[in-house]
């Protein structure tokens, strides 16, 4: 008797999904090691260990349940599965909404030799808490999407934080607490899983395939559920009491400080957002974690996670050409080769990116993002190295957070660019005091780059921009100058921009293949 067959994408790695199947009698179960989708981008060499060990210890784990469970490598991932559906000439394939548009696009296009039950990824049975058509219906009819009011509306839909109608504390959101430098503490040290057999051989297997960034040496993360929960443990136990304070905080050659560092997990599936939010609540009620800490972990799970995702299907494909600025500058080439700059905040976070496949979400936003944004890097172009770079990262996730909110290349959701000079660099982190430049000085070949690039990039879309009330002010700093000083700036930033030079090696970008 035909039976249908499961198909579970790589990000699909849990039990509870409505793509999984709850009895081996129910149907097989197929993964796909998609070459195409492999060789799509210049990924770091750890992003492709993480995902091919954590499917592969995924099918082991339901093999040795009694599950029929097969891993074909081919050149897609609909081509896979009809391999598979021909070989158990199966009844039909069920399949949870791929999180990538063009992934969900070639399933539901493709020829899979059997019909296409496919489940929304949110809601019952999905991976976010919210399906597709529920965040759709929120949207609707507003001229702007706010995290912050979506993120207050899922608080009161989930009861979470709040007490008798109200915000648990008095306020919504605890993020004006949430700034403080690090000045003398130690954060606990992150847990290190070592690569079992099995990881160990996809190390070696992703080193000869000759394609791919960064190394495999010193791969860490994790890659079973247990290791995961292992780490969510570690992460309310021993960093979440003060992850709230340090949230924002940057320290040089420091990669993870108080952060969770669970989102690699996360968004494969070994941990779901209830797990995160379960977690965390049991800490708020033991008392053993401030408001502060618990409601900023709480809002990314909930609030940006959700609306980020959200936002993604809304957007799409167009997302993926906005360019609200027209930047146009090519990728530098020390993003890939971080000893290229000597600027030191954004050579500690792409060392970070280079070294982990990972740095966290200011130096991502206030440094990375940030240069990009004021140097007038075309947004795909940083789009895809962020695709590429970050263990953690998946197009639904990095696109809108880097046109939307780092290089608000995208007004859909953004009040106003995150820009920023060197001021900020120094109030949040010890970078500063060994760098080479000096983050006071406005101009002149040992001024920090950071602060005239910020005047210049201000000045040159002052006409979008001064409209803007929380914005306004800052023109009136730059009209009290003289012209010879206006001058000096804007010429210590056309100089900075002379030194950028794109990378010589050419990296393939191809957002749809696989």
């Amino acid at each position: 008797m035909s039976r249908p067959a499961y198909f579970i994408g790589p990000w699909d790695l849990d039990r509870r999904l409505s793509c999984v199947p709850k009895d081996p009698a129910d149907g097989t179960i197929v993964m796909v090691e998609s070459i195409g989708k492999s060789r799509a981008l210049p990924y770091h060499k750890k992003k492709l260990v993480l995902v091919l060990s954590a499917m592969r210890h995924f099918a082991e784990a339901l093999r040795a349940d009694g599950f029929d469970v097969s891993i074909v490598r081919a050149r897609s991932y609909a081509a896979g599965i009809r391999r598979h559906v021909e070989a158990h000439q199966s009844s039909a394939v069920i399949a949870l909404a791929p999180r990538e548009w063009g992934i969900d696009r070639s399933l539901q296009e493709a020829d899979l030799g059997a019909p296409l039950q496919r489940h929304d990824d949110g809601g019952a049975g999905g991976h976010f808490l919210l399906s597709r058509a529920e965040f759709a219906e929120w949207a609707r009819d507003r001229t702007q999407l706010r995290m912050d009011v979506f993120y207050r509306w899922m608080r009161r839909r989930t009861g979470l934080l709040m007490e008798k109608g109200k915000p648990a504390g008095g306020k919504w959101s605890y993020d004006k607490d949430n700034r403080k430098p690090v000045r003398g503490q130690t954060p606990p040290t992150l847990p290190v899983f070592a690569p079992d057999a099995l990881t160990a051989s996809v190390m070696e297997e992703v080193d000869g395939w000759g394609h791919g960034w960064a190394s495999v040496e010193g791969f860490s993360w994790p890659v079973t559920r247990a290791d995961a929960l292992t780490a969510l443990q570690r992460f309310v136990d021993e960093r979440l009491v003060l992850y709230g304070d340090f949230q924002d905080a940057m320290v040089e050659g420091q990669s993870f400080l108080w952060h969770a560092c669970i989102s690699p997990a996360l968004n494969l599936g070994l941990l779901s957002p209830q797990d995160l939010i379960d977690a965390a609540m049991g800490v708020w009620r033991a008392e053993k974690a401030p408001i502060n800490a618990v409601e900023g972990f709480i809002r990314q799970v909930i609030g940006w996670r959700e609306f980020i995702r959200g936002v993604y299907w809304l957007r799409m494909p167009g997302l993926r050409q906005a360019n609200r600025f027209d930047a146009q500058r090519p990728l530098p080439a020390f993003f890939w080769e971080p000893e290229g700059t000597d600027l030191g905040c954004l050579r500690d976070a792409l060392r970070s990116v280079k070294e982990h496949g990972y740095a966290h979400h200011i130096q991502r936003l206030m440094v990375i993002g940030n240069f990009s944004l004021l140097t007038g890097l075309r947004p795909l172009d940083v789009s895809h190295w962020f695709w590429a770079g970050f263990v953690d990262a998946s197009e639904w996730v990095e696109l809108p957070n880097v046109h939307g909110m780092a290089l608000a290349a995208d007004s859909t959701f953004t009040t106003k660019p995150y820009a920023a000079s060197g001021a900020y660099i120094a109030r949040m982190s010890n970078h500063c005091t060994g760098c080479r430049y000096k983050v006071r000085q406005r101009h002149g070949p040992d001024a920090c780059p950071l602060n005239a690039l910020f005047w210049d990039f201000m000045v040159r879309h002052r006409p979008a921009l001064e409209t803007n009330p929380r914005i306004a002010v800052l023109y009136r700093s730059w009209d009290r100058w003289d012209l010879e000083e206006q001058s000096a700036i804007r010429s210590s930033a056309a100089a900075f921009l002379q030194t950028l030079t794109p990378a010589d090696q050419e990296w393939a970008f191809r957002d749809d293949d696989g």
